[in-house]
């Protein structure tokens, strides 16, 4: 969380409780644009990026891990977004934060 509310990604995380999932997740927002979801687990976190089929190349083109970008391309979509999930460890939070940054200067 350190990392995401520090002052050079303006990041806000807005906690909720989903009944439905009986479990709390982070949606984390950059003025008015969600970023990405957080889900904490035991001993871990992810998080859940959704983009968009024109974005899909954009990722392909990011210095990130391999596996992250082959679980990508993978990745069915919900509609008309790709989920991007990435299980976070200190190896990949680079990775993370580089899809932060891509994200955030979407229009």
């Amino acid at each position: 969380m350190k990392a995401i509310t520090d002052p050079e990604f303006h990041l806000t995380p807005e906690w909720h409780y989903y009944k439905d999932g009986k479990s709390w997740l982070c949606k984390v927002v950059h003025k008015k644009k969600t970023v990405f979801w957080l889900s904490v687990w035991d001993g871990f976190f992810k998080t859940t990026f959704y983009m968009t089929e024109k974005i899909r190349g954009g990722i392909e083109n990011l210095s990130i891990d391999s596996k992250i970008k082959n679980d990508f391309k993978q990745s069915k979509p919900i509609g008309k977004l790709i989920p991007l999930t990435v299980r976070v460890d200190e190896k990949n939070l680079k990775d993370v934060l580089l899809i932060v940054d891509f994200k955030k200067k979407l229009k």
